[in-house]
């Protein structure tokens, strides 16, 4: 598609879709979170804390903090520090 193009939802969905096949391929481990763990996992990327992370989603923080351990534990990892080390390339 050229820049001048307009894109429709299912175009949307069709790239998405197309850049999380990418992104399993450098890191198949991802493809074990679930929707609500890809969002966090996002977020813990960023420099927002857990508090803004609940408040985002609409969730609760432990909500948050039970999501990041499950994270941690698919990933294979301890701690967001080693998340921001084995996934700085996202």
């Amino acid at each position: 598609m050229d820049s001048h193009t307009k894109l429709t939802f299912f175009d949307y969905c069709k790239l998405a879709k197309s850049e999380y096949n990418k992104l399993l391929l450098v890191h198949p481990e991802i493809s074990a979170l679930s929707t609500r763990e890809l969002e966090v996992f996002g977020k813990l990327l960023t420099d927002k804390t857990l508090s803004e992370i609940a408040e985002e989603h609409y969730i609760t923080y432990s909500a948050v903090r039970f999501h990041c351990k499950n994270i941690y534990k698919k990933l294979g990892v301890s701690n967001r520090k080693q998340i921001y080390i084995k996934y700085k390339d996202l």
